[in-house]
């Protein structure tokens, strides 16, 4: 190995949106931040000056953003690229794009583009949900040849809040179609996307996705570098402070974790080993007045052309210095000998320490998901209630956990589970009739916990508390809806915290809680769409009213139950992770900042997901969904073992259930696209898990003792998330700091994993076969595509057929 010498690498923008990078060969290449000029693509209006404003329109219902609310300035910094905004502030001028295939033409400069930037936000269709999404980029070359490229857009509201680089504490509403309402108080955003473009030959346009994506656009840039060179060219894109922590070192200060975005913008093109960096590098961040100092140097060992990473340092700061301070750093890199960089210095601003947090939103959005939860990728969701007796729904359509809701939702032959109430149990079995059958007759959390372990799992998330108010933790004067108090006179949750506390440390606890509940008397002044409290009428005779069994009044349903039963999961069940369901009106936003304190108290990072009814998320939450790109934030999706619920169905066939191999196929893909996958399961009322459900995951997590490196701790490869092109085997790509990941979906055809996608390998990597013999597989490169050859022995060895080879990087 060559010995280290540090060389300054400059990325600087001027006024003409120049960025400035050096190459190794000692060239200083142009890399050029091209701000398209979307002006005469502009088709509607998104900034409204008020509720009388009839020219915005921004998601064709006559709704649009406030025009107070969105910058006033022409240029926009985010994400180290700059953007041209649109005349939101002229009442009379369109500012957006509605995109629906328009071709955008890039001025003929003959520039090699290495990636593609956007201020955007989706809408989404009448009888639509606000989920992020997908559409297809398609980059058209002077050559005439294209590329496609998927990206993912999050929704400009919800509900569930999707953060975006730009918000609004609220939107202008159609009351016709919003209940009245004129303003609707839920945050509003505008999403960054990021998408890379081959930049092997010059670019002449870009057609936006079709009109059915619904994806809107504000502003687009392009990264580019017009040299011709042999050797890396090196750009920082930005230099991003968290709020994340590494450790603590002995004084108990946190060393903060502040993220290099590195990008290497040599083209495709490009002599391989002469333009990728290939040996160990590290970067380290100063400032000129001693305000902070690396403790933890960032690492990478591989960049290959026409790709980037992000790179974690770790700082501390000045025990003079105030936490939250703004500071000017340079980012030194310490490479090979053989790179010769010359020395200039740019100065970053970065927010050095972490504050204490507020209960505030400018406050609480700084909060973000910790590197443990990024790491952990597999979790275990547990739904267990009065709803596991009935066990009931048509299979593939309904939630077995809203049986509750779907028995008076029509209260008539017009739904299914009031059918089959009817006809099993018959018009005078209430829903709490099912509490005393609630029996947990067979249950030993550890148990449960032994099995959360073994199929390799990281954390779990058990319901706490359902839409139907029923606890399954001691509630305290809030509520007697519990399970300590009613059937099965246990403290369930207590009983599996303090299993997993003593069995499996290691394993992370989430605690699921819903914000509204059904038919909660009190919860009535907060109604909305299904959850619209007060009790409800029997479901057969329409009388007043389905006993609630355990409530207890309160004056204010939020001060009364939400305040003191979240604090009691945050507080004395110490939860690392808080799901939320529902969203809506919640005092969440009262005591987060008091929780993210606490917990750094003891040294813990949390996490919160989107559905807190705060305007701020830790990660997204869609369910049954997978992305065909990586989302600028991060997202788990969670489904059931069941083809269609949570929890326990008995109308489910046995052999619907997933599959080992369909669950490390959508691990596998999920995990390449940056979510997490929390998987759930369903328990029957008495505590025991069928056989269809543990057996696939026992299997899974015999898969992940031997292959779990592909999945736990790796990121997205940023240069493609998938590769389907002809004649490849269908593979998904991860990535850690000193190795890269092939995981293969399907068997590799005639002895040969086949794929075209730039893989970052070069002479003396070696490729394994994770969970087969050990061996060296053979490499090569052929007509642009990588084949190892890998036998039939080899494959069969695994326990799922499922197969992770392992590049690991040779070092130069």
């Amino acid at each position: 190995m060559r010995r280290l010498i540090p060389f300054i690498l400059s990325a600087v923008l001027s006024p003409a949106l120049l960025q400035v990078a050096y190459c190794a060969d000692g060239t200083s290449p142009s890399i050029q931040i091209l701000a398209i000029d979307l002006n005469g693509e502009f088709n509607i209006k998104a900034a409204s000056t008020g509720v009388g404003d009839t020219l915005a329109d921004f998601d064709g219902s006559q709704r649009a953003y406030p025009v107070e609310w969105l910058p006033n300035a022409s240029i926009f910094e985010y994400n180290g690229i700059e953007f041209n905004l649109p005349p939101f502030h002229d009442p009379k001028a369109h500012d957006s794009i509605r995109s629906d295939s328009q071709v955008i033409a890039v001025p003929n400069n003959n520039t090699l583009y290495h990636s593609f930037h956007a201020l955007a936000t989706s809408v989404w269709p009448p009888s639509g949900s606000a989920d992020a999404r997908a559409g297809n980029l398609t980059f058209e070359f002077d050559d005439g040849s294209i590329a496609n490229k998927q990206i993912l857009v999050g929704p400009w509201w919800s509900r569930n809040p999707f953060d975006g680089p730009i918000h609004t504490p609220f939107h202008y509403a159609n009351p016709n179609l919003d209940g009245g309402k004129m303003v609707d108080y839920n945050v509003t955003s505008i999403s960054y996307v990021a998408a890379r473009i081959p930049n092997d030959r010059p670019l002449k346009s870009i057609t936006l996705p079709v009109d059915s994506s619904f994806i809107n656009f504000f502003a687009i840039s392009l990264v580019g570098v017009t040299a011709n060179t042999t050797g890396p060219v090196l750009s920082v894109q930005s230099v991003r402070s968290t709020t994340k922590w590494s450790q603590s070192d002995e004084a108990g200060s946190r060393i903060q974790q502040i993220e290099v975005t590195l990008a290497n913008l040599s083209p495709l093109s490009a002599p391989s080993n002469a333009s990728w960096i290939t040996s160990p590098h590290n970067i380290t961040l100063s400032s000129s007045n001693n305000e902070i100092e690396t403790v933890i140097p960032g690492n990478f060992l591989r960049l290959r052309s026409n790709d980037q990473v992000v790179v974690p340092v770790g700082i501390r700061s000045a025990q003079t210095l105030s936490a939250g301070t703004k500071v000017k750093v340079q980012v030194q890199i310490n490479g090979d000998s053989s790179a010769v960089f010359e020395n200039q210095q740019t100065e970053f601003e970065i927010t050095a320490g972490i504050p204490e947090w507020q209960n505030t939103d400018e406050s609480l959005r700084t909060h973000e998901s910790p590197d443990w939860y990024e790491d952990a990728k597999f979790g275990i969701f547990i739904h267990w209630g009065i709803y596991s007796v009935p066990a009931w729904a048509p299979t593939g359509q309904q939630y077995v956990a809203w049986y509750d809701h779907d028995l008076h939702t029509p209260p008539n032959n017009g739904s299914k589970t009031w059918v089959h109430h009817l006809e099993t149990y018959g018009p005078n079995v209430t829903y709490d009739d099912f509490i005393a059958n609630f029996t947990a007759s067979k249950w030993n959390a550890d148990d449960w916990t032994d099995f959360f372990a073994d199929a390799g799992a990281k954390y779990f998330v058990f319901v706490t508390k359902h839409h139907d108010g029923y606890a399954l933790f001691d509630t305290g004067n809030s509520s007697h809806r519990n399970s300590v108090l009613l059937s099965p006179k246990r403290n369930v949750l207590t009983e599996l915290w303090d299993s997993a506390k003593n069995r499996h440390p290691e394993l992370y606890r989430g605690a699921y809680y819903s914000l509204p509940e059904w038919y909660h008397p009190d919860f009535a002044p907060y109604g909305f769409d299904a959850w619209p409290g007060g009790a409800a009428l029997n479901a057969f005779n329409h009388s007043c009213c389905d006993p609630f069994t355990g409530y207890v009044h309160v004056d204010d349903y939020l001060e009364g139950i939400h305040k003191p039963q979240m604090s009691t999961l945050m507080f004395e069940y110490d939860a690392d992770i808080l799901w939320c369901d529902i969203g809506g009106p919640s005092a969440f936003p009262q005591i987060a900042a008091s929780w993210y304190n606490h917990a750094a108290s003891q040294n813990r990072q949390v996490v919160m997901n989107n559905r807190c009814g705060a305007n701020q998320s830790d990660f997204v939450t869609p369910e049954y969904a997978t992305f065909p790109a990586v989302l600028s934030q991060k997202w788990e999706t969670s489904e059931g073992m069941d083809p269609f619920a949570y929890a326990y169905n008995t109308d489910t066939p046995l052999d619907a259930y997933k599959n080992a191999s369909t669950v490390l196929t959508l691990l596998s893909d999920i995990v390449s696209k940056g979510g997490n996958f929390l998987l759930g399961v369903g328990p029957k009322e008495d505590g025991t898990i069928i056989s269809a459900m543990t057996d696939p995951l026992l299997q899974v997590g015999q898969w992940l003792k031997i292959a779990g490196e592909s999945i736990y701790g790796t990121r997205p490869w940023f240069i493609q998330p998938e590769d389907t092109s002809t004649g490849s085997t269908n593979v998904r790509f991860t990535t850690k700091p000193d190795a890269f990941y092939i995981i293969a979906l399907s068997r590799p055809e005639n002895g040969v994993l086949r794929t075209s996608a730039p893989v970052p390998i070069i002479d003396g990597d070696t490729v394994h076969l994770l969970g087969g013999s050990g061996i060296e597989l053979r490499w090569f490169i052929e007509d642009g595509m990588l084949g190892v050859e890998v036998d039939d022995n080899e494959l069969d060895k695994l326990p799922v057929p499922i197969w992770a080879f392992k590049v690991l990087y040779h070092l130069e």
